[in-house]
């Protein structure tokens, strides 16, 4: 597959390569630290819910949506 393509073609591919490999660690170690950075978060990711004290930080529209809808079914 490589000899379809120039010497210059395939070292800008590697070069392009690379970059995009460093560039998706490090968005890779940005997300596992806030994950373990913000409390509550790998909870809700396991566990798949958050607290209300949470949601409301960290989500503050979607507490919201929430509470309307729970607020309609009470009445």
């Amino acid at each position: 597959f490589a000899p379809a393509f120039s010497i210059p073609v395939i070292r800008f591919a590697l070069m392009l390569h690379s970059f995009a490999a460093v560039a998706l660690i490090v968005v890779i170690m940005v997300h596992i630290y806030a994950a373990l950075w913000v409390k509550g978060t790998i909870t809700a990711m396991v566990e798949g819910w958050v607290t209300k004290t949470w949601a409301k930080k960290h989500h503050p529209r979607w507490y919201r949506e929430v509470r309307q809808k729970q607020e309609k079914k009470t009445e």
